[in-house]
């Protein structure tokens, strides 16, 4: 537990240090940012996207959020508090909700979307499901090319994973060292 919490010292002071308290979303060909909070579930998500951005598949939960399940568990300090259009919330450990709507529940609070309006979150997460894509920096690189046109060129998802099934699905991919959107 000690090392843990060090760790997590360590790691907020590099954070703070760094001013890196924004989270970058990327969803239908846009990018908004969100203010993170300081805590250690934060922590355990900056760690993850340090080793690259994840991409989620989120669906519409309740009429009032969307939801998406993360690659790995983070930590909670889960405390009953009502969500609110904007808020970025973590459920049980490993489901990021983003709110656009309300709603009471026990959540470990990740940060809120900066300047939106409740109709401009629904439109920028329009879609069931809407690939969200997650990441410590406005990577405004990702390039964008047919399926068709990748053969044997090595390809990898974003986990880092070599793609060998051709014709590669729709989705974000690294080819080439570069992040590259297939349609």
């Amino acid at each position: 537990m000690k090392v843990k919490l060090i760790f997590f010292v360590i790691l907020m002071v590099s954070i703070s240090a760094s001013s890196q308290t924004k989270l970058y979303l990327t969803a239908n060909g846009l990018t908004k940012t969100a203010t993170l909070v300081n805590n250690e579930a934060t922590a355990d998500l900056f760690s993850l996207l340090e080793k690259g951005p994840i991409s989620l598949s989120m669906t519409e939960n309740g009429g009032f959020e969307k939801i998406g399940n993360l690659p790995h568990s983070l930590s909670t300090s889960d405390v009953s508090q009502t969500a609110k259009s904007g808020d970025i919330m973590l459920y049980v450990g490993n489901v990021l909700c983003i709110f656009y709507g309300s709603n009471t529940w026990a959540y470990t609070k990740l940060g809120t979307l900066d300047n939106m309006t409740t109709s401009e979150i629904k439109e920028f997460l329009s879609g069931n499901p809407v690939e969200v894509i997650l990441s410590l920096g406005d990577d405004a690189s990702i390039n964008e090319i047919k399926a068709s046109e990748i053969h044997k060129d090595k390809v990898f998802d974003l986990s880092g994973k070599i793609v060998t099934q051709r014709p590669l699905e729709s989705g974000l991919y690294i080819i080439e060292g570069r992040k590259t959107l297939i349609k």
